[in-house]
């Protein structure tokens, strides 16, 4: 099982981060069906200016199909999991500026998280919010 970040910009989604009822992504990103299933998925978002990233939501990869998004290849379903409500600041975090300088600032895209101490520091978060 691997960890993955996904960013969900409200200004190229057309809707804010908290209207997410669904447990669900959407990305462009070549990715690999088999290999990515049962992975968890770690929502950020940001809105306003300057920025402000929340956690929106932590999931199991259940199932990548076309999207129904035009701008978008994928939609990647998922389960086990929860959306945060509230949601979580990030920015408060130490470790969240080097965290988003390492993805390119959330340019990347769908990326897998490569440093255990950030997924740990999500996990850490999702338990202090409620499991």
């Amino acid at each position: 099982m691997s960890d993955y970040i996904v960013y969900h910009k409200k200004e190229k989604m057309g809707y804010p981060a908290i209207d997410l009822e669904k447990l669900a992504i959407y990305t462009s990103k070549s990715i690999d069906k088999d290999n990515i299933k049962d992975s968890r998925i770690w929502l950020v978002a940001g809105e306003g200016s300057p920025r402000t990233y929340h956690l929106r939501a932590m999931f199991r990869i259940h199932d990548v199909t076309k999207s129904d998004k035009p701008d978008f290849k994928y939609k990647i379903t998922g389960q086990n999991g929860r959306l945060f409500e509230p949601m979580p600041k990030l920015c408060r975090e130490k470790w969240f500026p080097s965290f988003k300088k390492s993805q390119g600032n959330f340019a990347f895209g769908f990326s897998k998280i490569k440093d255990s101490a950030v997924i740990e520091s999500f996990e850490s978060i999702h338990k202090a919010n409620g499991i």
